[in-house]
């Protein structure tokens, strides 16, 4: 019998001793999965000036981050991050009663590194403007002022005809008064919601915040 070449001997040999150690290559760690609470506030400073005299619903709110948000000890929402809204409910103040009233939502984070992160947001206060437990913000009443113009307008009247012509004509004054004081209420509005460029908002998250740790 011939004599096998070497080449071929040699990988006999081989084969002969089993397969070589298996190495498993290291296994690349995906960051874990993380998310902000439902509940958790977010401090916000508005970089838009807000009136409900010249909103309206589906307006832009543009806002930006004033305090880091940590989770696990690692900062995840940097001072500085963008977020943008829309205006949801807007209500002028009545003529004769009714505040203001002004609503907003949040739907969407952009952190400084350029990340976009879907946000389901509402606002829990504001530092311009009284808010409700229904994170609405709600306008001043001047129902206290608007007897007080009534008063005022009454009294004048009054006064000028008792001066001049007796009880007649204060009874009659006074009816002019009046009725001067209701056409000033029924033509002026209550005074509306303004939240300037600077104010501080207080939003809170209506949803959990995925996040990856960064």
């Amino acid at each position: 019998m011939a004599a096998l070449p070497s080449a071929i001997l040699l990988v006999v040999a081989l084969a002969l001793q089993g397969p070589a150690e298996l190495r498993v290559p290291e296994v690349i760690k995906v960051p874990t999965p993380a998310a902000l609470p439902r509940g958790t506030t977010i401090p916000v400073q508005l970089l838009n000036k807000l009136s409900t005299k010249t909103l309206k619903e589906g307006d832009g709110v543009y806002a930006m981050t004033i305090f880091p948000i940590t989770l696990n000890n690692e900062i995840v929402i940097p001072v500085g991050s963008s977020v943008k809204g829309k205006v949801t409910v807007v209500e002028r103040p009545g003529h004769v009663k009714g505040r203001a009233g002004l609503a907003l939502s949040f739907q969407t984070l952009i952190l400084p590194t350029g990340w976009t992160i879907p946000l389901y947001a509402s606002l829990a206060g504001a530092s311009d403007a009284a808010t409700t437990t229904e994170g609405k913000v709600e306008g001043e009443n001047t129902s206290g002022e608007d007897a007080a113009k009534v008063v005022g307008a009454v009294a004048v009247p009054a006064v000028i005809g008792g001066v001049f012509g007796g009880r007649s004509a204060a009874r009659a004054g006074a009816g002019i008064g009046a009725a001067a004081g209701l056409a000033t209420i029924l033509l002026t509005r209550g005074k509306d919601i303004v939240l300037d460029k600077g104010s501080t908002l207080e939003i809170v998250l209506d949803r959990p915040l995925d996040l990856y740790d960064l």
